[in-house]
């Protein structure tokens, strides 16, 4: 339950799409429209009060009020927990203004060319929201210390409602891509669906403090010189490095499993995929210390199938066009559209 807090929500959650996606829903349609608050953040604002117009888009004068609720939905975690400063939220200030210019063009259109959802799922988001409060009477207190009534909370989730299902309309379901189009683009790019080149390795740290002098340093590398030599001997490499080892795979003899090339440390990564399988290699220093590396098994770079990587290449090819449509839908708009901003 939520006390003293309404976050208003879509309504229609987006469900199935990529992540990215349903952010982009949530700030471009500014699907957190109304932030309600004990105080709102506009009162705290610059003294002009929440009615101090910031903008117009055609017309349409964009408020003070709008604009910190803007900043508001796109600090969810601070907002909570009350810890945005004024110099935190004028940072957000222009990009939440360029959201708030954003939402009203896509309102605009989607009222122009006939966009318009149920009373029935208005009805639902804000009985949604309801829920989120212990009594009617915590939620009627929220609504009021926010200077809402139901009437206008129910006008902005309608609103909202209007730009999600414009924004879908026009940019999601118009960005869907084909099975045939995601078989071609495997085809001519088979070459960037590889699993990388990979080896098990066995390995032992001797970490040296960032802070360590010149002899401390000297120390750690003898340290690790000598167990070198000990594992070139025919040593145990595992029991040396469950005895020996300084990171979290001692006890495990140092078994780091099966590595792909791009996950260690780029001093470590290149002398370990040098050495042959079979081999022991060091001393290797990095920023931790130095390591001695066995290599117990390689493999070549393996080029994956069209059905190992087709859902993450749909997702990709569809996040590249909903970007495309959208700048290519935001730039029309803007260009016949009058919007002055104050």
């Amino acid at each position: 339950m939520t006390s003293g807090r309404i976050i208003p929500e879509n309504g229609n959650r987006a469900t199935g799409r990529p992540s990215a996606v349903r952010i982009g829903l949530v700030l471009a349609s500014a699907a957190i429209l109304l932030v309600f608050l004990h105080v709102s953040s506009a009162k705290a604002g610059d003294g002009n009060g929440p009615e101090k117009p910031v903008a117009r888009v055609n017309g349409k004068v964009l408020t003070e009020k709008k604009l910190e609720e803007m900043i508001d939905a796109m600090l969810p975690k601070a907002i909570y927990h009350s810890t945005v400063t004024p110099e935190k939220r004028a940072e957000f200030r222009p990009k939440a203004l360029e959201e708030l210019i954003k939402t009203e063009l896509y309102f605009q259109e989607a009222k122009r060319t006939g966009v318009a959802v149920k009373s029935a799922d208005v009805d639902e988001a804000v009985d949604r929201l309801r829920k989120r409060f212990k009594t009617e009477a915590d939620f009627s207190k929220a609504l009021a210390s926010s200077g809402y009534t139901l009437d206008t909370l129910k006008d902005g989730i309608e609103r909202n409602l209007i730009v999600t299902k414009f924004m879908e309309g026009e940019i999601i379901d118009k960005a869907k891509v084909s099975e045939q189009e995601v078989k071609e683009n495997y085809e001519k790019n088979k070459k960037d669906h590889m699993r990388p080149e990979s080896a098990k390795l066995l390995h032992i740290l001797i970490s040296v403090d960032p802070a360590a002098t010149a002899e401390e340093k000297e120390a750690k590398r003898k340290e690790a010189a000598d167990i070198l030599a000990r594992a070139k001997a025919g040593e145990d490499f595992e029991d040396l490095a469950y005895k020996h080892s300084n990171d979290a795979w001692s006890v495990k003899g140092g078994d780091l499993g099966l590595v792909h090339k791009g996950r260690l440390d780029p001093e470590l990564e290149k002398a370990a995929f040098q050495c042959e399988t079979g081999q022991i290699c060091g001393l290797i220093e990095t920023l931790y210390g130095f390591h001695i590396v066995k290599v117990v098994e390689k493999n070549p770079p393996v080029q994956l199938t069209y059905d190992e990587v087709k859902d993450k290449l749909r997702k990709q090819l569809e996040e590249k066009r909903i970007k495309e449509r959208e700048a290519d839908l935001l730039k029309r708009l803007k260009e016949n559209a009058k919007i002055e901003v104050y």
